[in-house]
């Protein structure tokens, strides 16, 4: 009896060690009015009217984005979690487009794709952030409300290997830092410089609602 409570024992273990869990997507996305500092229009035209500019994401921040992501998840299943990518021929990694305020090189698979490139995986994960420049609390420019209201929404879906829900929650966070920003008028220009959301303050924003969402 011993003997067999101990081989039971082992195999237990043995099951328990071999799971892991695979991100198979990651949308990071953010709505360019948070993170545009300046814009410039032009109301008497109605095709290319404007440009505008923003911070770009450091290399660092977003590393740790994905490392950060591992951890908590990891932690929060008890198995170890790792980003699963789709590979070239060089065996480089390829990642999702930078594009629409979509963050570059984050995992973009589809369920079947993932479990194609993370064969070894057990259980399978998607994630989405979004930090939307509306739904949240409004932001105060000197004597008057902004129509901007940031808000931060995470998503969690985990799946088995047979694509059976295993856990999923959502967070959602509205009260963050106020906004500041000034509009001066040039003729037909309209220049609208901002105190803006920095790389930094959207790292930090994310962590905040990580740590929530792995409660």
């Amino acid at each position: 009896m011993k003997n067999i409570l101990l081989i039971f024992t082992f195999l237990l273990s043995t099951s328990l060690f071999a799971q892991s869990g695979s991100v198979y997507f990651f949308n990071f996305t953010l709505d360019p009015e948070l993170t545009d500092y300046i814009k410039v229009e032009n109301k008497s035209k109605q095709w290319f009217s404007g440009w505008s500019e923003s911070q770009a994401m450091p290399d660092e921040i977003v590393d740790s984005i994905k490392s950060k992501t591992e951890t908590a998840f990891s932690n929060k299943l008890d198995i170890p979690v790792t980003m699963c990518y789709r590979t070239n021929k060089k065996g480089e990694n390829l990642g999702s487009a930078g594009v629409f305020g979509a963050l570059e090189g984050m995992p973009d698979n589809t369920f079947n794709k993932g479990k194609e490139d993370c064969p070894d995986a057990t259980q399978y994960i998607y994630f989405s952030v979004q930090i939307y420049a509306a739904g949240g609390t409004s932001i105060t420019m000197v004597d008057k409300k902004s129509k901007l209201k940031p808000k931060l929404q995470l998503t969690v879906k985990v799946l088995d290997a047979d694509k059976n829900k295993l856990w999923e929650n959502k967070v959602v966070i509205k009260d963050f830092e106020k906004l500041r920003s000034t509009t001066k008028f040039y003729g037909a220009k309209e220049v609208t410089t901002s105190e803006t959301l920095t790389p930094y303050d959207i790292y930090a924003m994310f962590l905040m609602g990580l740590e929530e969402l792995c409660l």
